[in-house]
């Protein structure tokens, strides 16, 4: 059985398997070992892996696998498969368990369920789009066809198999391999293509905004077709980052977390009279804790791959199912049809791009600071890393430097995780990402307290002699939570480390090069430095802990705002 399904996982074009092993998993890491097809790579821990698997699928589009052992080993597993899910990444995560027979009656580490004992395929069903124990060996030939149908149906995203450690060895009688997978496109309803079409053509003031499902279905060029054919501007979501860029002359930046003062600025413009939402569920984060101004007073319209996400953020006038990609060329041809005068760039959108804070240069943030600034760190990542650069964000304060000063450009990849947010999340992504893509520069920007849950990964990097490049903005702490401690309560209260970590340190006793740098142009050179190294490189920058994000201060603004007066009909 073991066999067989590494033979499937080579049929479906799957190059790495992620993991820690086991004594449940050892028959199939035997054949893993044995296949010249596929490499195991060997986590310090089985998030990591899921992790790795998460970033390794972000960069590439292809399914990603992770393995962990029965017990704590798919426990642990467990937040890095639900950011997946979340994210819509294709991943199938196999865990085993123990002898089926010895099922119930406290075996070492049973997670069957049952009295005092974890049920782990229930602890994945709400974390994947399919969690299911193997039954028979003869039942995987179908069982498998149907984790890949259910993976890559709609909106991808994982899926789990759990297999006891007696079927390992068992014999499958059906021998054939099942068809290379992937994800279906579907055409959009051509009547309510042909009404958005009448819509754009009447509306005054239109704008976009585009989430993760837009990046996801490869829109960006329909995107960028329809925004200067038809004079459309273009806010993204965080997660949509990347999908627009960011020195176009239409582009708004970052709308909601992490975001700008240039997208709030027009997005919420009362002018504003039609809002057309591409590939976002407009959930909160998105939506700026549901600022009942984005969808008062003028036209919503959104598309969105899975049906059930229409309207789950807000009320539509307009739903359209389907892939953004498609959709948006099916709008293109519509529209090219009955052609109309395109809009030009008007002083509303000017004024509000003179906003757009990823155009201010590092050198300008830094000025007025005593200590180096997290935003002029960033700003200067922006500037120097190459233009195909894979850009991994962790979650804290990260999410808005990244989102608020990292211009996106053609090319570039940026990557985050923030429905679930798990810290730690970008040290094992970046390294699956580095597998995914070895000819492009991959950086991963972390926070030293996210860093702390998950830096033992660099030793993962440092014996695969991966050039991943690991920013850490060392702030001595969870600043993002002390930031909203002091706006709320007038202090912090034990979010900050007694005494700050040493992350070159550490990373130098992973098997990594590392430089620490406390100005703006040791970080530069730093930087230099790491882009030129051919193994893994940490830069432990001490930034300043006071520095709070635009962003960060309008989400507290608006979180009060909503927990003292809920948010108008429209929501």
């Amino acid at each position: 059985m073991s066999g067989w399904l590494v033979d499937a996982l080579c049929a479906q074009g799957v190059e790495y398997v992620f993991g820690v092993p086991g004594g449940p998993l050892l028959s199939l890491y035997e054949e893993l070992e044995n296949s010249p097809g596929l490499r195991l790579v060997l986590a310090r821990h089985e998030e990591a892996a899921a992790f790795m698997a998460d970033g390794y699928a972000q960069a590439s589009g292809r399914l990603a696998v992770v393995c962990a052992t029965t017990g704590p080993g798919a426990m642990h597993a467990l937040t890095g498969v639900a950011s997946a899910t979340s994210d819509s990444m294709p991943l199938l995560v196999i865990t085993a368990q123990t002898m089926a027979s010895m099922s119930g009656r406290s075996g070492l580490q049973d997670s069957s369920g049952g009295n005092w004992s974890v049920d782990t395929v229930e602890m994945f069903r709400t974390a994947t789009k399919l969690s299911t124990r193997l039954a028979h060996p003869g039942q995987l030939p179908w069982l498998f066809r149907h984790l890949m149908r259910t993976i890559w149906s709609g909106r991808p995203g994982a899926a789990h198999l759990s297999v006891s450690s007696d079927m390992m060895n068992s014999p499958v009688t059906d021998a054939s391999l099942p068809p290379l997978y992937h994800a279906a496109s579907t055409a959009p309803d051509a009547a309510a293509v042909q009404l958005l079409a009448q819509k754009l053509r009447r509306s005054r003031r239109p704008v976009i905004l585009a989430g993760q499902g837009a990046k996801l279905s490869g829109a960006a060029g329909s995107l960028q077709q329809l925004a200067q054919s038809a004079g459309i501007p273009v806010a993204t979501t965080l997660k949509g980052k990347g999908v627009f860029p960011e020195d176009h002359p239409w582009a708004l930046g970052v709308f909601g977390l992490g975001g700008t003062p240039a997208a709030f600025d027009y997005l919420l413009s009362p002018e504003v009279d039609l809002l057309l939402i591409i590939g976002s569920g407009l959930g909160e984060a998105a939506a700026n804790v549901f600022d009942s101004r984005l969808v008062t007073g003028r036209q919503v319209i959104q598309i969105d791959l899975d049906p059930l996400r229409l309207g789950a953020g807000c009320d539509l006038d307009l739903p359209i199912a389907g892939d953004a990609d498609t959709v948006l060329r099916a709008l293109l041809a519509e529209l090219a049809d009955v052609p109309a005068a395109p809009r030009v760039r008007d002083a509303v959108l000017t004024g509000a791009q003179d906003r757009l804070l990823v155009r201010v240069p590092a050198s300008a943030l830094q000025k007025d600071h005593a200590v180096l600034s997290a935003s002029a760190v960033v700003s200067r990542m922006s500037e120097r890393l190459p233009e195909d650069t894979v850009l991994y964000t962790d979650n804290g304060n990260c999410l808005s430097w990244v989102g608020q000063h990292h211009r996106s450009r053609p090319g570039g990849q940026i990557h985050f995780s923030f429905n679930v947010a798990s810290m730690g999340y970008s040290t094992g992504a970046a390294i699956g990402g580095k597998l995914a893509q070895p000819d492009r520069t991959v950086v991963a920007v972390i926070g030293d307290a996210a860093f702390a849950m998950s830096g033992m990964e660099l030793h993962t990097a440092a014996e695969l002699g991966l050039p991943v490049i690991w920013v850490v903005l060392n702030n001595g702490g969870n600043a993002m939570v002390v930031n909203i401690q002091d706006s709320i309560y007038g202090h912090g209260s034990r979010s900050m480390f007694d005494q700050p970590i040493d992350a070159a340190a550490v990373a130098r006793g992973l098997g990594a090069q590392a430089r620490t740098a406390a100005d703006l142009n040791s970080f530069t050179e730093a930087l230099s430095e790491a882009l030129e190294s051919d193994g893994p490189f940490l830069i432990d920058v001490h930034v300043d802990p006071s520095e709070v994000p635009w962003a960060l201060g309008t989400r507290i603004t608006s979180l009060r705002t909503a927990f003292a007066d809920r948010p108008a009909s429209g929501w």
